[in-house]
């Protein structure tokens, strides 16, 4: 008989945390919902004067008002999205570095460059975990914003709904 091959037993370690490659890819990801948003915005002919999310508020209000179902996950996508935007704005404006604990544990940390002498934002450690988490939420909500979006604008009785102004607003 032949003998059966053993095999040592090790712990595969997972892959580290590329810093700047992780950095780059959540705020790709938070760019491309971005450009959605003011692409939906630019076809409601909604103001982008100071930005693609100049008119956010207003659509998120028109969506709401709407009773159609897509209109309503969008909204609920948009949302969640909105609900990262700090983190988006401590990311791009931050310094990032590894660091590593007494048990060789390594973690991302955030510094936060000020805005101006007021600005307090405190430095953040992420576990790889937490990486993880929001490039996966990132990368979920910009894909899903940005199909979901396309689908809308593909539908025009749809748009034209979306493009009456919000009950009670004030033309210009």
């Amino acid at each position: 008989m032949s003998e059966q091959p053993t095999f040592a037993a090790f712990e595969i370690q997972p892959d580290p945390v590329e810093p700047f490659d992780w950095l780059g890819r959540v705020l790709t990801q938070f760019a491309v919902a971005e450009r959605a948003i003011g692409q939906l915005c630019i076809a409601l002919d909604l103001p982008i004067d100071k930005g693609p999310l100049s008119s956010l508020q207003t659509l998120c209000n028109r969506l709401y008002r709407s009773s159609n179902k897509r209109c309503q996950t969008l909204l609920k996508r948009i949302e969640r999205w909105r609900s990262f935007r700090p983190l988006r704005h401590l990311l791009a404006h931050a310094s990032i570095m590894v660091v590593h604990d007494n048990a060789g544990n390594s973690f991302l940390l955030t510094r936060h460059l000020p805005l101006d002498r007021y600005d307090v934002t405190p430095d953040r450690l992420w576990t790889r975990d937490e990486c993880q988490q929001l490039l996966k939420v990132a990368s979920s909500d910009g894909r899903s914003i940005t199909d979901q979006i396309r689908n809308l604008m593909q539908t025009p009785a749809l748009m034209s709904a979306l493009k009456q102004p919000d009950p009670g607003s004030s033309p210009g």
